[in-house]
């Protein structure tokens, strides 16, 4: 019995630990199960995926607003696009000058009027194209400041006012040509603007205006005047230009205007040399007088009583009327004594 007994109890012992093991093993089975499970999960989706015709949204970037960036960046920072915000600092003439140093210096030189500056003509800088060559773009009007300054007939400034920057530089070798005008005349464009100058050399035709012209005299630069003696040669000794300029206009040469009474006989005895002898050997009043003392416009013979009135008898008068009829040469006052 004992012995039946004991083997009962070793049995129960052994039934009682063969639990407990299994009791104590079977977390860390299910657990190893877990992470068999965990480990194949990745694998199947990455397999699920792969066969999946289905295309997943890109999600797009945030846009960064350029204002943003041009107020926290400095200029001298940026780049690309956010350049385009920043309003660009007024240029200054000498700034202009880096690139466009031509125009700078001829408008330092020649200016004149239109030393100012460049933006105040060129407010939308830096629109020129070379490919398109499109001058409009960066072209002010010039009727804009000036008007239509020498009416509506002449409305192309440029085409004698071909610099702007240097406005009275003008080349000759366009003012010479002949236009049309508003009266249907064809005038040298020079008179567009010397209208006094262009309507006397137009109707006192010389050699001046038949052989010569405008540039012939003022060479190719505008507003140069030349000295008569640089073509023609003096009437007297000593003579200089402002002596010529006495008796001639030199847009009408042959047309001898008023000259003052001082003006020294020398001068007329030039051209006038046996007048001029015959007073210079005479020792009468007249002699002492200057020419245009009498002769106050070229050509012009003055009356004696102007001077003398009736010096001699009515009775005497009234059978010589004219003075001239004894006194035969007011040069040379002795008279004619009949025979």
């Amino acid at each position: 019995m004992k012995k039946k007994f004991a083997a009962a109890v070793l049995t129960s012992v052994g039934m009682l630990l063969f639990s407990g093991i299994l009791v104590a093993c079977a977390p860390h089975k299910v657990g190893n199960q877990a992470m068999m499970q965990k480990e194949k999960a990745p694998q199947a989706a990455a397999v699920k995926k792969a066969t999946s015709p289905t295309v997943t949204a890109i999600k797009p970037k945030a846009v960064v607003k350029l204002k943003t960036v041009a107020k926290v960046a400095p200029a001298k920072n940026l780049t690309g696009a956010a350049l385009y915000t920043q309003k660009p600092t007024p240029l200054t003439p000498v700034e202009c000058a880096r690139c466009h140093s031509t125009q700078y210096n001829n408008l330092v030189a020649h200016g004149l009027k239109h030393r100012f500056l460049c933006t105040n003509c060129h407010q939308q800088f830096h629109t020129y194209n070379p490919t398109k060559h499109n001058y409009k773009a960066i072209m002010p009007k010039c009727q804009r400041c000036h008007g239509l300054k020498h009416g509506k007939s002449f409305p192309k400034c440029m085409m004698c006012h071909q610099n702007p920057h240097s406005p009275l530089q003008i080349p000759f070798s366009v003012l010479t040509k002949k236009v049309k005008v508003k009266s249907g005349k064809m005038v040298i464009r020079c008179a567009i603007c010397h209208k006094k100058e262009g309507t006397e050399f137009a109707n006192n035709p010389t050699k001046h205006n038949t052989e010569v012209n405008c540039d012939g005299c003022h060479s190719d630069k505008h507003g140069y005047i030349p000295s008569c003696l640089d073509c023609h040669d003096p009437h007297v000794k000593g003579q200089t230009f402002k002596d010529c300029l006495v008796c001639h206009s030199p847009h009408s040469a042959l047309k001898i205007k008023k000259y003052p009474e001082n003006t020294p006989s020398n001068i007329c005895g030039s051209c006038h040399k046996s007048e001029y002898k015959k007073l210079q050997t005479n020792h009468t009043k007249h002699s002492d007088l200057h020419c245009a003392t009498c002769h106050v416009v070229h050509g012009f013979i003055p009356k004696c009583q102007s001077c003398h009135g009736l010096p001699h008898s009515a009775g005497l008068h009234k059978r010589f009327p004219n003075c001239l009829a004894c006194h035969k040469d007011p040069h040379n006052l002795p008279m004619n004594r009949k025979k």
